[in-house]
């Protein structure tokens, strides 16, 4: 089953869609700087896509999105997309790959390196180190735990919606998938049903927000929330879940007692404006996740920018420069390409996906 680049969400009635540009250009590798901020080369080769493990200044990937913390030693997983293989970047620099065969875009469970995915879009590392996959071009929740591969939740190839047991629940391009520190369920962020779901442990799936086919914005109660494709999800230690927005263009805040607020974004207006609230915009944002002062930091892969916003909903810009649609390596704000996955990166840096690399934002100390 072939599958295009860096899709794009706008075309929600086909299964594989858009492909957005290739870097225009390459920058060097930067040096630090005292004093200013640093977008560097992590892994990949920024132009070059390929499926080569090895150190990370070698090794390569195709169309790399979601990234995860594995919290047991700080090694980095991610979603190799259009290869349809999970990698493991260590913190001593070497890239391997942890399952999955390169572009054999099939749905095979079984033993890690014989599994096969369709289309792994983002992922979730629980703190025993097993790994939740969202085969978002499968529809399907993958597990991999132990060295094998397992299928959570979904229809192979079936896109539609029903909750249910297992293999009998159905997604509709689930992307955003995050675990629950306080339960251990699988929270899924179930992109073109509009609707946010939870799977247990045991893989019983249920909606806990939004109406399928129904594509709107509201705020309240949750199980009378509406949402508008969301792609991005994760959840604080005291079970806040905080949501972005594909066409919404926002961030939502669900409260432990089940509030739905916006607190970031204006889902009336898409722009690239810093601000607090409703007065900060956003043009088609990918995935989330938080980093240790819990604060959000955000993929806005519209505006080429990645963007912090914290709990009280003020956005800052930590890198990227706007339409540039290019990579620049060295001082900040550097410039990237439709960034998709982030992630705590090592000593407070941010890493993020962007071209058909793993980049490193370090801020000024």
């Amino acid at each position: 089953m072939p599958i295009s680049r860096r899709q794009s969400l706008q075309w929600a009635s086909s299964l594989l869609l858009g492909v957005s540009p290739l870097a225009s250009r390459a920058a060097t590798a930067s040096v630090e700087a005292s004093g200013t901020g640093q977008l560097s080369l992590f892994a990949g080769q920024i132009q070059l896509h390929g499926h080569t493990d090895g150190p990370v200044g070698k090794a390569s990937f195709f169309d790399p999105r979601g990234l995860a913390v594995d919290p047991r030693n700080g090694d980095i997983i991610l979603a190799d997309a259009a290869n349809a293989l999970i990698r493991r970047i260590t913190r001593a620099g070497d890239v391997s790959t942890l399952a999955g065969g390169a572009e054999d875009r099939v749905s095979k469970d079984g033993p890690a390196l014989q599994a096969r995915f369709v289309g792994p879009d983002a992922l979730a590392v629980a703190h025993d180190g097993t790994v939740y996959i969202a085969d978002s071009y499968a529809n399907t929740i993958r597990v991999l735990r132990h060295g094998e591969v397992t299928t959570l939740a979904g229809q192979v190839g079936h896109q539609g919606y029903r909750d249910g047991q297992g293999t009998a629940a159905q997604f509709n391009h689930p992307v955003g998938i995050a675990v629950d520190p306080r339960t251990g369920d699988v929270l899924v962020a179930d992109a073109y049903n509009n609707t946010l779901r939870r799977i247990s442990p045991k893989g019983r799936v249920r909606t806990i927000g939004g109406q399928p086919g129904v594509n709107d914005h509201r705020d309240g109660l949750l199980k009378q929330a509406l949402f508008n494709t969301p792609v991005g999800i994760a959840v604080a230690p005291d079970g806040t879940i905080y949501v972005s927005e594909f066409f919404n263009q926002d961030v939502r805040k669900i409260s432990p007692q089940g509030l739905v607020s916006t607190l970031a974004g204006n889902p009336t207006k898409r722009g690239d404006t810093d601000g607090r609230g409703s007065a900060a915009l956003f043009r088609k944002p990918q995935q989330l996740c938080l980093d240790e002062q819990g604060n959000i930091i955000l993929a806005d892969g519209g505006n080429h920018k990645v963007r912090r916003v914290t709990p009280a909903g003020e956005v800052t810009t930590l890198a990227g420069q706007g339409q540039l649609d290019k990579v620049e390596l060295g001082p900040l704000p550097g410039a990237l390409i439709t960034p998709y996955g982030v992630a705590p990166g090592p000593q407070g840096s941010v890493l993020v996906s962007s071209g058909e690399a793993v980049l490193r934002i370090t801020q000024p100390a």
